[in-house]
């Protein structure tokens, strides 16, 4: 069973607080994405910390002070689309098999 695409989106407001981040943990151990690397950046480089991006992950941006995320699209395996913020964490959500529904 694949994702649908409000709960992707639901999965991606729900990395701003526990109760939700239960619920995504709860999706994500019987779906088919996964996220093989939590990032926190220690270089404003696009590079430098992130070799585990594949073409196709989606690059979720958690702020270290109060604020929004933020969603990158990674269209260059290993290469963030824009600078990095120092101590912000970046987690990679990726499908472990091709889907019909696409975010």
């Amino acid at each position: 069973m694949a994702l649908s695409l409000s709960s992707a989106k639901r999965l991606m407001i729900a990395l701003a607080s526990q109760p939700e981040g239960n619920e995504v943990a709860g999706i994500l151990n019987n779906s088919s994405f996964g996220i093989p690397a939590a990032i926190i950046a220690t270089n404003v480089s696009t590079t430098l910390n992130f070799s585990a991006l594949a073409v196709g992950d989606i690059l979720v941006h958690i702020p270290h002070t109060a604020g929004n995320a933020a969603f990158e699209s990674i269209v260059t395996a290993g290469t963030k689309p824009s600078a990095a913020v120092v101590g912000d964490l970046y987690l990679v959500i990726r499908a472990a098999a091709p889907l019909a529904n696409k975010l």
